[in-house]
């Protein structure tokens, strides 16, 4: 009986984890005026990490697209109202491959960037933030770089809700 309690005890630390966290420090508070176009920058000094870089551009396109605040989301920022620039500066990949094989040893997949908010036409800088998106890190089902990415881009959305005025 001992024994089967030890091993059910063991697998559930495999099986459980940390809860995800996010994070957002904005440098100062942010007011957006009415805007009509959004352009979206992504890049990072990083190594190996076009294809996350890619996903996180394609999901923040997607996810402001679908928020209606802006008519036109645009990847270069030619004639845009706004220009959202993010810089990648920590990413620890985690896959679901290392998630099921290593479970809660496989650690947490991480994301944390800096963003930029620039008025179009003057270049002057509206504001900028720091966002930290770590995932859940004990479970086989969650805490991939893609759960990461996914939470990072939705409070960078969030974020830019919040501080648009129409």
């Amino acid at each position: 009986m001992r024994k089967r309690f030890n091993l059910l005890f063991i697998l559930l630390i495999f099986l459980t984890g940390c809860a995800a966290q996010t994070t957002i420090r904005p440098a100062k508070e942010i007011k957006i005026g009415n805007v009509k176009t959004i352009a979206v920058r992504v890049a990072t000094g990083l190594p190996d990490c076009q294809r996350e870089i890619a996903q996180i551009r394609e999901r923040l396109r997607e996810k402001l697209k679908n928020s209606g605040l802006f008519e036109e989301v645009l990847t270069e920022d030619r004639n845009s109202d706004l220009i959202l620039r993010v810089d990648i500066e920590e990413m620890v990949k985690v896959s679901k491959a290392d998630r099921f094989w290593y479970g809660a040893f496989a650690g947490r997949g991480k994301v944390a960037g800096q963003i930029t908010l620039i008025e179009g036409g003057s270049g002057k800088i509206l504001g900028q933030a720091h966002i930290e998106s770590i995932t859940s890190g004990g479970s086989i089902f969650a805490g991939t770089t893609e759960e990461a990415i996914e939470n990072f881009t939705e409070k960078i959305k969030l974020f830019i809700e919040e501080n648009i005025f129409i």
